[in-house]
């Protein structure tokens, strides 16, 4: 669309032209009396119209650099996105590698409250994080609602899987971090494919992962996890039964809101 404007200014620009240099001749077509002096008129006259092609030829080449400049603008943004999907499908495989590895075990309460006793093996990767989402559910049921705060899920997250399990879980969440991180703060993004990026990671999560990273993001190490999993709202579609109850009493309610395009 825009060479087709080039083009047709051009094409304009230069009948123009040709009308003004056959001026005289088509006044004595039209045998409109033709003069010295009115050839010398006619001759001073290009002088304006030199002005005038001057101008357009000006404006043709500052539309030309600008058009060129977009074009560059469009190539290395391009580019840009090329580098940070290649990042950010590599951070995503060692997400999902650090999760594998993630291990947990119940605690001694939660196997004599559930009868587990010689039932409970060292559980690596989800069934792990699973596990670690029932005992922080056992722990946090029954308490008075009043005392569900963000201090208190936090410090009992901490006693059920930092003291416990730092050592596996916190490269697995410091990864989480690093995603929304970078999707947040990249300045090429739209908004729009920020939400998509954030959207395609929330999916590769399940509901036990998410409430993990709910409780982690309450915790001060965690630096602003919590921020990032409300912008995001990575706590819109977790099921009550697996720790949303309690997490609605910690975070914003834009938490588990749409995000606005």
């Amino acid at each position: 669309m825009e060479d087709k404007t080039v083009r047709n200014v051009a094409i304009g620009a230069f009948i123009l032209w040709l009308v003004w240099a056959l001026h005289p001749f088509l006044a004595r077509r039209m045998l409109i009396p033709w003069e010295a002096t009115l050839v010398g008129q006619w001759g001073d006259s290009f002088g304006a119209l030199n002005a005038l092609m001057s101008t357009l030829a000006f404006a043709a080449v500052f539309y030309t650099l600008r058009l060129q400049q977009r074009q560059i603008n469009e190539a290395q943004r391009d580019q840009h996105i090329q580098r940070f999907e290649s990042t950010y499908f590599e951070i995503l495989k060692l997400f999902r590698e650090a999760r594998d590895v993630v291990q947990f075990k119940y605690g001694g309460g939660y196997v004599a409250s559930k009868n587990l006793i010689g039932k409970n093996p060292l559980c690596e990767g989800i069934e792990a994080i699973r596990r670690a989402n029932f005992e922080m559910l056992w722990q946090l049921e029954g308490v008075d609602s009043k005392k569900i705060t963000s201090d208190y899920v936090s410090n009992v997250y901490r006693a059920v899987v930092i003291d416990r399990y730092e050592s596996t879980s916190g490269p697995y969440f410091r990864l989480l971090y690093t995603i929304l991180f970078r999707i947040r703060n990249d300045k090429q993004l739209t908004v729009a494919e920020k939400r998509s990026y954030a959207n395609l990671f929330r999916s590769q999560l399940s509901s036990h992962e998410v409430a993990l990273a709910g409780y982690n993001g309450l915790n001060p190490v965690s630096k602003d996890l919590a921020n990032l999993i409300t912008e995001f709202r990575l706590l819109k579609y977790l099921p009550d039964e697996f720790g949303r109850n309690y997490l609605t009493k910690c975070y914003s309610q834009q938490a588990f809101e749409d995000r606005p395009d």
